[in-house]
């Protein structure tokens, strides 16, 4: 799961110092709030389509015009594939965001995670040394604008969280940067490919700077 599915990141150790503790989380009520809304939405779009798509096929000489004509019927099949893909995967993110909490751990070593979901639990740990370094983003939204200090790492699903704020200091990032000698990275390449991601060089910036 991306990181932003956090909304409140809490530090549980000092922060001045490696091993950094915090605990991740986003609202349950306001979780199930969007997925309500997302269900519905979905609902009042899919459902009519599906009705009307199977009403169709239970009159004779619609069924046989359908499927005597391919054609019309894949075309058919196709918009209908397409509205229940675009609001299943919104959906699926949403149902899993719901009671989710995320633990964060990070050692001069590595990074380690515990994922604690409705049914389910998880565990995974990355080396420090394998992440590219921290990024500031600016992500905008219904709900308004929000800061994020992301650790990334070429896998993008092994980016983690670091902060979140309406307001993330230049001296807030030299402190991440410092604390875990990685250099800052630019926001962009959150959204590169994975090969791409992986071509970055590794604490050239923070080398640099030290140096």
């Amino acid at each position: 799961m991306r990181p932003e599915a956090f909304e409140s990141v809490e530090v549980l150790s000092e922060g001045s110092a490696l091993p950094m503790r915090s605990s991740q989380s986003s609202p349950w009520s306001s979780s199930l709030f969007h997925l309500t809304l997302m269900t519905g939405l979905a609902g009042s779009v899919v459902l009519p389509q599906l009705t009307l798509a199977l009403q169709a096929m239970t009159v004779t000489e619609t069924r046989n015009l359908i499927l005597s004509n391919p054609l019309f019927a894949t075309e058919l099949a196709l918009a209908i594939g397409f509205w229940i893909a675009l609001f299943a995967w919104p959906l699926k993110r949403l149902a899993v965001r719901v009671n989710w909490r995320r633990e964060l751990e990070i050692t001069p070593e590595s990074v380690a995670v515990k994922d604690h979901k409705a049914f389910s639990q998880n565990a995974w740990n990355a080396p420090l040394n394998s992440y590219l370094g921290i990024a500031h983003h600016v992500r905008t939204s219904l709900s308004g604008i929000r800061h994020e200090l992301i650790l990334m790492h070429p896998q993008k699903h092994r980016s983690v969280l670091l902060m979140v704020s309406e307001h993330i200091s230049a001296a807030d990032i030299a402190r991440f940067s410092a604390l875990l000698q990685l250099p800052e990275v630019s926001a962009k390449d959150l959204y590169a490919l994975p090969r791409l991601r992986q071509a970055l060089p590794k604490n050239a910036g923070f080398l640099a700077a030290a140096a």
